[in-house]
């Protein structure tokens, strides 16, 4: 009597993922960027485009020095180092700085020629001591008094006579509003009684402004001209604060954190701790931009500055603080409009022939991979979604400014992703090949495909990140965008196109040759079957006549 047999249940590959979970993973981050485009940052799905898209503002900043001679090299490049830092601050792309002469040019995206000024107003940075504080007294002033000095022109430029008059008004005025440090009390009441005359009014073109005398005595408004103060020799240079920031405290108000370095790190606390209740002034270009109150003494690392901030009030004076001073003192032009040189209109017409080109891709994928094709259509508009959401938060929280060396970037991206595509594709077809079913050829040239992907790749990220580094202006942009499409690409294949392969394999219709494209290569595999089976009956018969025989 024969005992039946029992069939053993073949094993599925071990850790198999379901397809399904980076399907759902790619899918919720997906969700996640895109309610933040449209649930915060009011909600604008548009991206802030570039100078060359949608035109910008330029600024020229031209260097002051306290003797009217010309800056140096070094004071220049220095000022353009701290500088570019803030322009950072604004967006890796579409701002530049340029030093051309005495010069520094800033062009940044947008019509606002205020963002552009404030990267070059932290020129002359000190804390003060305040002595006195008292309300700006408006003044009566003809219309010579008023524009005086306001021809554009500083002690670095124009002819020798306007230069020696610009220095003589600098000199002037030290002499009205500062003394020295050492100055005895009948020097100090005509300070008191100087602070009555002062002109606060925006209208004023202060002649002192970035020229006062650090280690003297100063009058000096407040930049919202309300108040004058008189200060104290500065204690504290803007060069020995490390970093500045807004948020809020426990109460939900804003306030600014700032952190002192050097020598400051350690005299800070000793001043806070022997002068509480008393005044200390932040002194932007001979202005006072914060003057807090002492509560007590300091002794953790950052500062709070309160007041009556709100989030853009507290945000700005941080940016005012947190880069420190410039080596030189800056006038700064009018702001010029720089128009787009393509335009909207351009950028519509180029975002036209970019989906001309996808079609027409789509038809060729169609019809060499026919289901593949779909599914690399569906891989490359998920990514381009995924890139577009990304690129909105990027601009709205970054400043990222999408020009057209961006979108360069973006079109070479997306075409890398695409060959990740056809090289996963053409790997499941060598498999094939090989005679095997798209079931099993599928993880085996999956295996293949990804070394190759993750390898082509990373050569693109880091050639990106180096040309990052060592370029400037618009060709960060492009390479910003083409490392970005970089990373993204290899996103996609692992959470999105692999697990739709996979998908595929288990569907009986789509796993039919001549559904997903592969019936060709099928045919090629199965001659080769055909092929190998009748070489061997010939050898088979051959090898049986000489047994016979």
């Amino acid at each position: 009597m024969s005992t039946p047999r029992r069939t053993a249940k073949r094993p599925g590959p071990r850790n198999e993922v379901s397809p399904w979970k980076p399907l759902t993973a790619f899918l919720v981050l997906l969700a996640v960027v895109y309610g933040l485009v449209f649930f915060t940052g009011g909600g604008s799905a548009e991206p802030k485009l570039g100078i060359d898209l949608q035109g910008g503002t330029r600024v020229t900043l031209t260097a002051r020095t306290p003797d009217g001679k010309t800056p140096s090299k070094d004071q220049l490049d220095q000022a353009k180092q701290i500088i570019e830092k803030r322009v950072n601050g604004l967006g890796v792309a579409g701002s530049e700085v340029v030093v051309n002469g005495n010069n520094l040019v800033i062009t940044v995206p947008g019509n606002d020629g205020k963002q552009a000024r404030t990267l070059g107003q932290t020129a002359r940075l000190y804390v003060r001591p305040v002595t006195t504080v008292q309300a700006a007294v408006p003044q009566k002033t003809d219309e010579k008094d008023t524009k005086d000095g306001d021809d554009g022109k500083t002690p670095a430029q124009g002819t020798e006579a306007e230069r020696k008059a610009a220095q003589a008004a600098i000199e002037e005025q030290r002499k009205l509003r500062q003394a020295p440090a050492n100055a005895d009390q009948k020097r100090i009441a005509e300070l008191t009684a100087q602070m009555a005359k002062m002109d606060c009014s925006p209208e004023f073109n202060d002649p002192l402004r970035g020229n006062d005398l650090p280690d003297q005595y100063l009058v000096a408004c407040s930049q919202d001209g309300t108040q004058v103060y008189l200060m104290e020799p500065q204690i504290i240079d803007g060069r020995d604060i490390a970093s500045a920031s807004a948020g809020t405290n426990d109460r939900g108000e804003w306030v600014v954190m700032v952190e002192f370095k050097g020598k400051a790190r350690n005299f800070w606390p000793e001043y806070t701790g022997k002068n509480i209740g008393k005044q200390t002034a932040f002194t932007l270009d001979t202005e006072v931009v914060s003057a807090p109150s002492i509560n007590g003494a300091i002794t953790t690392r950052q500062t709070e500055i309160t007041g009556s901030f709100n989030q853009s009030s507290s945000k700005d004076l941080a940016n005012v603080l947190k880069y420190g001073s410039l080596p030189l003192s800056f006038e700064a032009s009018d702001a010029e409009t720089v128009s787009a040189t393509l335009g909207k209109e351009s950028l519509r017409a180029g975002l036209i022939a970019g989906a001309v080109g996808l079609i027409a891709c789509l038809l060729y994928a169609l019809a060499y991979y026919r289901m593949l094709g779909v599914l690399t259509f569906l891989s490359l508009v998920l990514a381009g979604l995924q890139v577009y959401g990304i690129i909105v938060l990027l601009g709205r929280w970054i400043g990222f400014t999408l020009d057209l060396a961006g979108i360069a970037g973006l079109i070479i991206g997306i075409g890398m992703t695409a060959d990740s595509f056809v090289v996963y594709f053409e790997r499941i077809k060598d498999e094939i090949r090989e005679g095997r079913t798209f079931r099993s050829a599928v993880p085996r040239g999956w295996v293949s495909a990804r070394r190759t992907i993750w390898t082509g790749n990373m050569v693109s990220l880091i050639a990106a990140v180096v040309i990052y580094i060592l370029a400037v202006g618009e060709v960060r942009g492009f390479a910003f965008t083409l490392g970005l499409t970089t990373v993204l690409d290899v996103v996609v294949v692992f959470l999105v196109t692999h697990p739709l392969v996979v998908l595929a394999t288990r569907s009986p219709f789509l796993s039919q040759p001549k559904v997903n494209g592969l019936g060709a290569v099928s045919e090629v595999a199965a001659q080769r079957k055909a092929a190998a089976r009748a070489q061997a009956a010939v050898k088979a018969a051959e090898a049986g006549e000489g047994a016979v025989r």
